[in-house]
């Protein structure tokens, strides 16, 4: 059902630019042939955890940046540099703040896992064009890391936190996306669709319900080594630069 949701999404947002292309058009705004020196974009990111993955964790939403500056003056080689922050599993106990103070005073105490992934590598395009496919391969390092945080119950922002577990992996990543162009000219933007799938590897990390909290104040944690890679699909907005 997701992945149906996901290219849902994708077609509706293709058929919003026909649409827009179609009423400029209309209103005699011919599109001017563009070629800005990169694209800057942002996105918002869903992730589908592939293989063992799948069988610990559930699906994650996270966002997207990424900065792509041309190799050459036609535009169709560029050097893809991209980051993304995903968060896997979150959970939220109500406690009593300390065992000398009781219960009097109570917190929240939310711990959430996350991904951070960062990458770069090639990326060939259709420079022009109402439609502009491109695919790309990058190459970095995802950290997978688990925080707790606590925060007074009418609190906005926590007044602590810690970063339970941690784990740093050499990561890839391969596919492909399309932009639509919504406004042409000097400064350009468009959709941006796409689908990456992350390569990596084994991995420690946690997901919900491998922290214990013991009677004594104490914690244990229970972690988990398995392969974690994932597909990951944006739609997001990218500026022509």
């Amino acid at each position: 059902m997701s992945r149906r949701l996901s290219l849902l999404a994708i077609v509706l947002v293709a058929a919003l630019a026909s649409g827009l292309r179609a009423q400029n058009e209309g209103l005699g705004l011919k599109p001017i042939p563009t070629n800005p020196k990169a694209w800057a974009g942002a996105s918002l990111v869903f992730a589908l955890p592939q293989d063992e993955f799948r069988s610990y964790v559930n699906n994650g939403w996270g966002v997207g940046l990424d900065f792509s500056p041309n190799i050459g003056h036609s535009g169709a080689v560029q050097l893809r540099i991209e980051g993304s922050f995903l968060q896997y599993g979150d959970e939220t106990k109500h406690v009593c703040l300390s065992i000398i103070i009781g219960c009097r005073i109570t917190v929240d105490v939310h711990t959430s896992n996350n991904i951070l992934a960062f990458g770069l590598g090639p990326q060939l395009m259709v420079p022009h064009g109402p439609v502009r496919p491109y695919v790309t391969g990058t190459a970095g390092f995802s950290y997978f890391f688990t925080r707790s945080s606590v925060q007074g119950s009418s609190d906005a922002e926590p007044f602590a936190q810690s970063t339970n577990f941690d784990d740093w992996i050499f990561s890839w990543t391969a596919g492909g996306g399309v932009y639509i162009p919504v406004r042409n000219g000097r400064k350009p933007i468009a959709i941006d669709a796409a689908v990456r799938y992350h390569g990596n590897g084994q991995t420690e990390y946690l997901r919900e319900g491998s922290i214990t909290d013991n009677g004594d104040g104490s914690i244990t944690i229970a972690p988990i080594r398995s392969r974690t890679n994932y597909v990951a699909f944006h739609l997001g907005v990218a500026f022509g630069i």
